[in-house]
């Protein structure tokens, strides 16, 4: 792991401005229809949803249904993220997101939308810094389950 993604706490995000719940709404969730975010960090992930546990990959993934969420395991290591559905996100509604602003995925949260970009067909583009890649997650959940 590179030290700039050990010495940074990525979901830090509450202390970010680039979440514009106004211009999400407009846009209408082009991020969200694309595909869920992921929480990149596994601390904040368990401190959300079950406090104080570390779960094994196989107690989180029989846990993880009760929530509406699944073990992302595209690239071989196990994220959690809101289940997808042909439309998306199975988390975005008609008024948007349905999770709370504050347990929803540190990706989905760390978006920059482009306002500029609005009046596009497919919506608004949003950025991610690269501290929320998914490469940034991989590595960090990686390390939390070669820990427990």
């Amino acid at each position: 792991m590179s030290s700039a993604v050990r010495n940074q706490s990525p979901c830090l995000v509450e202390k970010r401005d680039s979440l514009d719940l106004p211009l999400c709404r407009e846009c209408g969730g082009r991020c969200c229809k694309g595909s869920p975010g992921l929480w990149v960090d596994p601390e904040r992930f368990f401190a959300l949803f079950f406090p104080g546990q570390r779960l094994t990959v196989e107690q989180l993934r029989e846990r993880l249904p009760e929530l509406g969420l699944v073990l992302w395991e595209k690239t071989g290591v196990p994220m959690p993220a809101p289940r997808s559905l042909g439309s998306g996100c199975a988390f975005l509604g008609a008024d948007g997101c349905r999770f709370p602003v504050a347990e929803r995925p540190c990706q989905c949260l760390a978006l920059i939308p482009v306002k500029e970009t609005l009046d596009q067909q497919q919506g608004c583009l949003c950025r991610a810094p690269d501290e929320f890649s998914r490469d940034v997650a991989w590595q960090r959940w990686q390390n939390y389950w070669q820990a427990v």
